[in-house]
Formats: structure tokens, sequence, C-alpha cells
């Protein structure tokens, strides 16, 4: 459909030229994907600048336009450049860089690399004159394994609620990619795709109900059917299936090819999904299902060749001889390990939504078969729980009592209490955050390593015991004592990956007064300074009745 090429003399050398076309198929990708950037940067909140894409586009426009002039004087629009360096904008991002940062060009070298590595793929990895993967995704991929989540991450599952711009986005999402896979006769391949993922994720989670995946967007892990419905319905899944998928140089040319070439890419996500638990390494199994999928595509063509000329299936089994079973027996025996594969995933080392050591509490309780119903077994633990009777011995009592002063009124951030925090949860955390400062302040008071521990674990605790440790040596003891005039619970992005959970913590707000004395107990100095730090806590205590600080939030950005 492209127009008829001129043709243009530049010292004595003459080059085609080539103009866009309106009906060229890749501008309309393009359309719908930078409709898709303007919500990213207006409604959606798009953690990528403009200045972002801008490298982008221009890294792929360049590469495609030099390449044609010097390698066949050709002038031409770099319809393919753009669209690479586009996809790479639209699926990249770099930790760290905020929605409304427009003109940041923070890891910029990553956007650059990634656009550089998916032209040479095109250019490069070629079998029979068409290139073998599809340029973006290989890039992308590359990335995301060979750099990690400390400096990259794929575009979230899930932009926003669902509302009316979310409405509109999926509107142009799934209204633009049927109409271009309509116009390149790719439908069945899309369409294949999607069902046979649905399909095969639901197999796949009916063994495991309990495999769960962590997101930064939701305040709890998904398992289950929510997690299917999470990554059925994400417009991400959509976006790789009607704009990556379906790219017609890499995909085979039949549609009976295209229909199973797309059911072949919705099992292997689905298999890559297995070990899986984060949402970066969820999102990375997806977009790795294309480079497996098309690293064998030539293969899959000459499997389905049979099928494709003879109009029948019976014929193209009987041609395809020992091919058959043996296909037929490996996605057997893979359909089988998965189950095993999400299982082996649920003791990784990210722990399990009950409990922060990622134990599960059971509780054992026989009612009816030895007389036991539930009021007597009430009851009975009532009664086990009152003071013993007098005349008994007396039961042992702490040898410290900690007083924890009136608090200020707790407040909730928007964030937090959208994520899930409620008025009480916050009166607790910050009612055990206080508890445990002044555990701390005793601790190092009285020079006392062994008393720390019921106040801190983790680094909180390193922190303090330096301190302690400190004091000692220069044959010192300070008191610490504390004012707080304000107090809220807030959500904060992690430390390398603005993709992992978010995390909540306590920010307090006032003064605090460091009393220093000497050996002999004379005060040497007293100082009252500003105090302000945000403090995340843990695991419960011994006796279950508050948490202890594990780690200082102060410096991380606020979500």
């Amino acid at each position: 459909m492209a127009p008829k090429p001129r043709k243009v003399t530049i010292r004595g050398r003459e080059y085609r030229v080539l103009l866009p076309s309106i009906r060229d198929p890749r501008l309309h990708v393009a359309a719908v994907l930078l409709t898709l950037q303007v919500l990213g940067q207006t409604v959606l909140d798009f953690r990528l600048s403009i200045a972002q894409i801008v490298i982008c586009l221009a890294a792929g426009a360049f590469i495609e336009f030099g390449y044609e002039l010097f390698k066949n004087t050709t002038i031409m629009w770099p319809a393919s450049g753009l669209l690479t360096g586009n996809s790479t904008a639209f699926i990249l991002r770099v930790p760290g860089t905020f929605h409304g940062q427009w003109w940041s060009t923070r890891g910029w070298w990553i956007f650059v690399g990634v656009v550089v590595v998916s032209m040479a793929s095109k250019y490069l990895i070629r079998w029979r004159g068409r290139h073998i993967f599809n340029p973006s995704n290989l890039g992308l991929v590359l990335a995301f394994v060979a750099l990690g989540p400390q400096y990259t991450e794929p575009q979230d599952l899930w932009w926003i609620p669902m509302g009316q711009w979310m409405i509109v986005t999926y509107a142009i999402l799934i209204g633009g990619g049927l109409f271009i896979a309509w116009e390149l006769k790719l439908l069945g391949l899309e369409l294949g795709y999607m069902a046979a993922f649905a399909a095969f994720t639901a197999l796949a989670l009916l063994p495991v109900p309990d495999h769960c995946m962590i997101a930064s967007w939701y305040p709890t892990p998904m398992c289950g059917q929510q997690l299917w419905q999470v990554l059925v319905t994400s417009p991400e899944v959509l976006i790789f299936a009607f704009f990556m998928i379906p790219d017609p140089r890499t995909v085979p040319d039949g549609q009976v090819g295209r229909f199973v070439f797309g059911v072949i890419v919705a099992f292997l996500s689905v298999v890559l999904l297995g070990p899986t638990t984060l949402e970066f390494w969820t999102k990375t199994a997806i977009l790795a299902s294309l480079v497996f999928a098309c690293g064998g595509r030539f293969a899959l063509v000459r499997l389905l060749a049979p099928l494709e000329e003879a109009g029948g299936v019976l014929r193209a089994v009987r041609a395809l001889g020992w091919s058959a079973p043996a296909a037929l027996g490996i996605t057997a025996l893979l359909v089988t390990s998965l189950p095993l594969s999400a299982e082996l995933s649920l003791h990784s080392v990210i722990p399990a939504p009950e409990l922060p050591d990622g134990t599960r509490p059971t509780l054992a309780l026989t009612i009816g078969s030895n007389g036991q119903d539930v009021g007597s077994w009430t009851f009975r633990s009532a009664g086990q729980a009152l003071p013993p009777a007098s005349g008994t011995a007396p039961a042992t009592a702490s040898a410290r009592v900690w007083f924890v002063p009136p608090l200020p009124g707790v407040t909730v951030s928007e964030l937090a209490s959208a994520f899930g925090s409620s008025q009480a949860d916050a009166n607790q955390q910050a009612h055990d955050v206080v508890l445990d400062l002044i555990i701390e302040s005793e601790a190092r008071r009285t020079h006392d390593v062994k008393l720390a521990p019921l106040g801190a674990e983790g680094d909180a605790l390193t922190e303090f015991t330096d301190v302690i440790k400190q004091d000692v040596a220069a044959g010192k003891s300070v008191q610490k004592t504390y004012s707080f005039n304000r107090i809220q619970l807030n959500l904060f992005l992690p430390k390398f990956s603005t993709q992992a959970s978010r995390l909540v913590g306590v920010t307090l707000s006032g003064t605090t007064t460091l009393t220093t004395r000497d050996a002999s107990g004379k005060v040497l100095s007293q100082q009252t300074q500003p105090y302000s730090k945000s403090w995340g806590l843990g695991s419960p205590s011994a006796d279950g009745t508050y948490q202890l600080i594990q780690n200082d939030y102060t410096d991380l950005k606020l979500a």
C-alpha cells in the first residue's frame, strides 16, 4: 500500500524517497500508542517523562533513517524505528522517575540502550530475509533480565483504578487493537492468545489457589481468582496481545499458523509465570514468552505446513508422523510441571501475606465430639485468663513497666488510607513505635544491649545498639526523652524499586531532649532539638502485644 517511490539526487548520488502513507498500519499502531501516551501523561499517572519518550523516538528514528540512507540509499519516513521507540517508551520505566517530572532524563542511557539493541536485532538477527524476534520485545526482555529491578521496571500491569478515564482507555486500546488486527488479518492470533491465556491461567491456578503476586498498586498479595482477573483484564496484557504479538513480520503467514502461534505464546506466558511472585518478574515472564515463541516460529511454520496445505487435520497429522505425539507429550509434561513450579514459588524469600515472617497461624479447636461445645470452650478459656485464686502463689511479672504518654491525634494520609490502613491501624502503630522508642531510650541510658531487642529488630536494632556501644566507649550515658506534636501514617516508596510493594510507616514530629552524664552520674550537657523521623514496623514482640521497629523510612520518598 506504500506510494510509488520518488527519487532525488544528492552530490551525484541517487536516493529513493519513501513518504509516509495514511494506509500504513504502523502509523495506525503509532496513533493508538501516542494517544495512550497522552492519557498517561495527563490522567493515567505514568511514571514516564516526555523527555524519555522523545529520547526513545529519536533513537529509533535515527537508527532506521541512517541504516536505510547508507545501506539502501533510501530517504524514508522511519515508521518502524519510531514504532520501536514508542513501544520501548510505553513499557520501560526506570526507578526514581515519578509522574509529573515532564522533562526528566533519568536513565536516558537505559532507554537508548534498549532501542539500540532492539533495532540491532532487527538488522543482525535474521533468517531467510526476515528478522526473527520482535525488536522492542527482545530489547525490553534483555534489559529487564540483565539490569533487574534496581535499574529497570516494566510498566505496571494495572494503571489507575477503574473509572471514566480507564473506560476511555479500554475503548481506545481494544477498539484500536481490533481494528488494526482486522486490517492485518491478525484477529485469529489476538483472540487465540487472549482466550488461551485466560484458560491456561485458570487451569494453572486451580491446583495452587494460594499462588500469589505482590504488586505496588495493591495493599495485599493477589491470589487465586483475584490474580486471574487482574492478569486477564490487565491493560498491559492487552497492550501485549494487541500491539506487540501481532507483528506481521515476526508471526507465521497462514491463518492456522497465526492462531496456533497465539495459543503457544499464551501457553508459554503461563508456564513462565509459574515461579514468579513479584510483579516485575510476572510482567517480564509474559514478555519473554514472545521471545521464545519467535525463536521457534520457523520450526512451527514447518510443523504446520501440512495443515495449512492439506485443509484437513487428519491428513496433517499423518504428514507430521512422530512429531505430533512428541509435541503432545512435551506439552503434557509442561502442563504437569506448572503447578509444581507455582508451588515451589510459595517457598521463596518473599513472605506469605498472613504474617510478616511468612508463617500461618493455626488454631486447633475441637468441639462437640468430647463435650466441648462453643460455650464451654469460651467459658473455660476465659477462666484460664483470670488471675489465680487467693491463697495460691503469685504469678510472675515483668521487672519493668512501660508508660506511653498521651499522644496527639494520629492522622492517616490519603494514600495510606486508600491502601487499606484504617484509623485503628494508625493508632496502634503509633503506640507501638513510641513504646519501642521508650524501650530503646532506656536501653541506651542503662547501656543494656540485651534490652534493645525488646523494642527493635533488623536495621533499626543495629542503629540503636551502635549508639549504645559508642556511649560505652566514650564513658558516658545518654538519656533521651521525646515530645511529639504530630504523628501521621504515611505510604512510602521502596528505596530501590518503585514497583515493589509500598511501605507503610509512622512519621513522628516533635522534639527530643538529650541529657548526657558521666560515669558518676554528673550531668555534662542537656540539649533539646527538633525530631522528625519515620519508622517501619516489623515482627511482633515476644508476648505478641506490640510490634518492633524494623526500618528507618525517613529518607524514603512518599508514594
